[in-house]
């Protein structure tokens, strides 16, 4: 307890230090030598006294001698006085430092009294944490002072009770407050790379179970004499020389905005909806502990924002799982079109693209727990329908513009009013779009001294998308002449290229994929597609992580697109009646003939050769014979998007293809198809039919990847398995997988029902997968 106190009041250390001399001091003085027994009227006499320290403890002073000693020697009487009197002196300091302490403990009580009476108490049932706060603050164990065989005084030292933590979240920003402030100070002119070091920024406060200090990855700042009180409302962050922007960042003046913003969150989600999880369905995983980080995602889409596929969904669900777990954790996305939730925070940067001078704008949005910031800019607006769009240069122009934005992002957007800086840190990249930040983050920054502790870890969803390129696109990124090898890579078909992927998998301290299978497949030549090398020389710093699923967003019982247009939520219990209800609402909504004894098909994916679309394409005659509906919804190539319209123009009555992507339809598609398709070449893990399972629908998937590891071929014999499987990407394969399942459907409808009820008993949720990834981010941190 006394380590707690003194580590919580530095105070203390002083205070113990005065003890130790005073006691020396009265040892060494010859007015103690006299033994107890012997006193008489006259001579030395002691008093206690009793100092309350927060709680009860005792200081016993010596204070009063009132008798010469007996030599009567006038030279002894002066040395006897004397120390008796710089005892009474330095008692006085004690006494005095003391009183200093008690105030400064006052003061602190006051500020986390305030702070706790303002802390909405969302829990219905359990006590506020002003109510912990005084129910936990008992009186210290008392202690005793002793005399030691020759008179001299011994002081027991007193230890504090530390005060239990609050365990209610704090959600409002108001309470995220850093406890010393430094002004910030321009980098000077002239001053090279090397000689700039950049103060690490103290997370806000933000109570939980364990609370833990992040390490200084720079110089400390001095408290005394060189701070100065900041401006009401204005926000802060340490500098940190920007080799990226053009022009340094405007400060937010908008925060009383975030305030009301986040206080009207806090309030709705106080405010449980009929139709919302109950907290005895959603148990919280248990916390990170000491392992607490400051935790950047950074994707080039995130659901339900903009997605095309899995990786948007993994942008939305994988944040919360983590913040779940006790972390702060932002996403950072592109802002393809105007969001509601987002408000600008003011921050304007200017950086260099192609010999371009490009502006961003940063908004930013607090939702469940996660700060979204999203990035914004003339080349990302009115790329909501198609955000892969345009030609390749165009593409890569905006990853490199976006990677330049998201790598400043802790150093100058605030959220509650506090950056992230580079404390504690660590990035999340995903997939070739932003596999430039940990190259950006070496070269920039850990080259030069800088965010040394600062970590970066690339995951794979999909290795045939690599950012290729002829070798002059190396101009385009903006990196010293000696990073070209890292982006060079040699094809035995095109020769030697530029490719950003393999320059990030070189240059991030994790490298991870999205399935145990996938992080076998990719270090093979057929999987690795033309990077198996690479990964194959970096294998220690490899990991495979199955994916789960966002279980308040997909789950029947409370999705919300299923609460109108004649859909309804079900569960288990109420599997018979509402799905077949949700099955006649999109055949409504689709204009087919709403058929309840026909098996309707769905497809939800990317239109591309890696999904397998050509092979559905093929098996189309083949499924329209035999009298089933089926449904296509997703955007990507042209030619197979033109397949999805041929289709839907020749089959009125039985097909319909929707080119684009539509949450809310991807959402009443898994809920009233009866069978998902998901005919992959490979596939990396897949969400798809994570959500089909949890949803009754069964899967007929290829089996490879994350499909193999997730999808449990029927048996018939034992009634296991989970839906259908195939083991070659050819349309014979598929056609007898589904003709299997068609059987099945419509002649066994046990079997049927045992298929639906298995898929959505399984715990498919993020908690597991959210642990595994911070093993990872533990182990880049420590560089395990």
């Amino acid at each position: 307890m006394a380590s707690v106190a003194e580590s919580s009041f530095p105070l203390l250390c002083q205070i113990k230090s005065q003890r130790r001399v005073t006691s020396s001091t009265l040892r060494n003085s010859s007015l103690v030598r006299v033994s107890p027994p012997h006193f008489a009227s006259g001579s030395l006499s002691f008093r206690r006294r009793s100092f309350v320290l927060g709680h009860r403890s005792e200081f016993a002073r010596c204070v009063e001698a009132t008798a010469p000693d007996s030599s009567g020697s006038p030279s002894g009487d002066d040395e006897q006085e004397d120390a008796l009197q710089a005892t009474i002196d330095k008692s006085k300091k004690v006494l005095d430092m003391q009183r200093n302490l008690l105030h400064q403990i006052a003061e602190r009580r006051k500020l986390v009294s305030s702070i706790k009476e303002s802390t909405p108490n969302l829990d219905d049932g359990k006590p506020s944490a002003k109510e912990d706060a005084n129910t936990t603050t008992d009186a210290a164990k008392k202690e005793k002072m002793d005399g030691d065989a020759n008179g001299s005084v011994t002081y027991v030292k007193s230890s504090l009770n530390k005060e239990p933590e609050a365990t209610t979240p704090l959600k409002s920003s108001k309470q995220s407050s850093p406890s010393a402030k430094s002004p910030e100070k321009e980098k000077p002119s002239g001053v090279p790379w090397s000689s700039v070091v950049a103060s690490s920024v103290d997370p806000p406060y933000e109570p939980s179970s364990t609370i833990t200090s992040s390490k200084k990855t720079s110089d400390p700042v001095t408290s005394s004499g060189n701070t100065s009180k900041s401006p009401a409302g204005a926000f802060w962050s340490d500098p940190l020389p920007s080799y990226l922007t053009k022009t340094p960042a405007t400060p937010s003046i908008k925060t009383e905005e975030y305030m009301e913003t986040k206080e009207e969150k806090i309030h709705e989600e106080a405010s449980s909806d009929t139709n919302e999880p109950s907290k005895d369905e959603e148990k919280p995983p248990p916390l990170a502990g000491a392992n607490v980080m400051n935790v950047i995602l950074v994707a080039a889409e995130c659901a339900p924002f903009s997605k095309t596929g899995g990786l948007g969904d993994v942008a939305g669900a994988l944040p919360k799982a983590l913040a779940r777990r006790g972390h702060r954790v932002m996403v950072v996305v592109p802002r393809y079109a105007e969001y509601e939730e987002a408000k600008d925070v003011g921050v304007r940067k200017r950086y260099k693209v192609a010999g371009q001078d490009m502006e961003v704008m940063y908004f930013h949005a607090y939702i469940d727990g996660v700060d979204f910031v999203f990035i914004d800019s003339p080349v990302f607006r009115h790329l909501s329908g198609n955000i892969y769009g345009g030609n390749r240069l165009d593409i890569l122009k905006r990853m490199v513009l976006f990677c330049k934005a998201a790598v400043e992002v802790p150093w100058y957007v605030p959220c509650g009013g506090v950056c992230y800086g580079d404390g504690n840190l660590a990035f999340i990249a995903n997939d070739w779009h932003t596999a430039l930040l940990p190259v950006y983050l070496k070269a920039y920054y850990r080259d030069h001294g800088l965010m040394k502790y600062t970590r970066s870890v690339l995951v794979i969803h999909n290795i045939a998308h690599q950012g290729r390129g002829p070798v002059d696109d190396f101009s385009y990124v903006d990196l010293p002449g000696h990073y070209l090898d890292s982006f060079k890579l040699y094809d035995p078909v095109g020769g030697e290229h530029f490719n950003i992927f393999a320059a990030g998998l070189k240059a991030a301290d994790r490298v991870l994929t999205v399935s145990h299978g996938y992080s076998w497949e990719v270090k093979t030549l057929e999987g690795g597609w033309g990077l198996h090398n690479i990964i194959n020389e970096n294998n220690w710093k490899f990991r495979g992580i199955v994916n789960g699923i966002d279980t308040k967003e997909w789950n029947p019982k409370f999705d919300i697109h299923l609460r109108s247009d004649g859909y309804t939520n079900y569960s288990l219990e109420t599997l018979d009646v509402g799905k077949p209800q949700c099955k006649a609402a999109l055949q409504k909504e689709l204009g087919l003939p709403v058929r309840p004894d026909v098996p309707l098909i769905g497809f939800i994916g990317r239109l591309d050769q890696q999904k397998g679309v050509d092979l559905i394409a093929e098996a189309v005659p083949w499924m329209m014979s035999q009298d089933v509906q089926l449904v296509m919804l997703g955007t990507g190539r042209p030619d197979l998007e033109e397949v999805l319209r041929r289709m839907e123009h020749q089959y009125r009555d039985k097909a319909r293809g929707w080119v684009g992507f539509s949450v809310k339809t991807a959402h009443r598609i898994t809920a009233g198809a009866d069978v998902l398709l998901m005919p992959s070449r490979f596939e990396p893990c897949g969400l798809n039919q994570l959500y089909a399972m949890k949803y009754g629908t069964v899967p007929v998937v290829h089996a490879v990847g994350g499909l193999r590891d997730t999808v449990q071929q029927f048996d018939p014999y034992s009634e296991t398995g989970l839906g259908w499987t195939f083991d070659s990407a050819e349309a014979g394969k598929l056609i007898h997988a589904l003709g299997n399942c068609l059987l099945t459907y419509r002649e066994y409808k046990e079997s049927w029902e045992g298929l639906q009820r298995r898929g959505m008993t399984q715990d498919l949720s993020w908690d597991n997968a959210a642990e595994k990834y911070e093993e990872v981010l533990v182990a880049a941190k420590y560089q395990w």
